[in-house]
């Protein structure tokens, strides 16, 4: 089970506000930004999609448009401290929204990296952008990011699109892609000291991996004894 969070803004537009790692247990933002093979972000964006359409929704706010910062508060919502590998992944998350049928809106609340927004642009990937207030909005045009907005209060600069004829709604293998995605995220920081560090990408020693399951906590003793090599990329 997990919570859904939600706005409404009208009968019909009902947008989907779960952050990622209550929809897919363990399955963060950083563990993608991590993992060895960043397409797997397009199967999970498709798998939130079938999630949302199972309970209603046909838009879902995904991912940030800031970098990950040193000592960061909320670590586990951002991508990577790179803007690039950043982009790249929301390009792919929205990819598989937009395959599973529901509309993606990026989350452009918080602080907002001008080089995120540079690299969807150069890439023309300019989805909807759901940010607090209108004034977000302005900055975000005048970055040339030029869309439709949603705010807490209504949506602004148009309508938000519709997908036409959406896919059935198919059943997905939840558990398998949760083991593929913390199986290609196991980061070796330091083998100087013999630890295993769950959701710390500040840590300076061992392994960093992204769940307490036992399975991944032996994997990544594995990996610190030189039984295994590490998959995942530094955050």
């Amino acid at each position: 089970m997990f919570l859904i969070c939600s706005i409404v803004l009208s009968e019909d537009v009902q947008i989907l506000t779960a952050p990622l790692e209550q929809l897919l247990k363990d399955v963060s933002l950083l563990s993608l930004g991590c993992n060895q093979n960043l397409e797997l972000a397009r199967d999970v964006g498709y798998a939130v999609a079938m999630l949302a359409r199972l309970r209603g929704y046909e838009y879902c706010v995904i991912g940030t448009m800031s970098t990950l910062k040193q000592d960061d508060e909320s670590p586990l919502g951002k991508i990577s401290r790179s803007p690039y590998i950043t982009a790249q992944v929301l390009v792919y998350l929205a990819e598989g929204l937009v395959s599973g049928g529901v509309v993606p809106l990026l989350n452009a609340t918080g602080e907002v990296d001008p080089n995120i927004v540079k690299s969807l642009i150069s890439r023309e990937a300019v989805y909807p952008a759901y940010v607090e207030d209108e004034s977000k909005a302005l900055l975000l045009e005048r970055m040339g990011y030029a869309t439709t907005f949603a705010t807490p209060q209504g949506v602004i600069r148009g309508k938000l699109p519709r997908l036409v004829d959406p896919p059935p709604i198919e059943t997905i293998d939840i558990d398998s892609l949760r083991r593929q995605l913390l199986e290609g995220a196991v980061v070796l920081l330091n083998k100087n000291k013999r630890s295993v560090s769950v959701n710390d990408p500040f840590s300076k020693d061992g392994v960093l991996v992204f769940s307490n399951e036992e399975w991944l906590i032996e994997k990544a003793y594995r990996v610190l004894d030189g039984k295994e090599v590490p998959t995942g990329r530094l955050p």
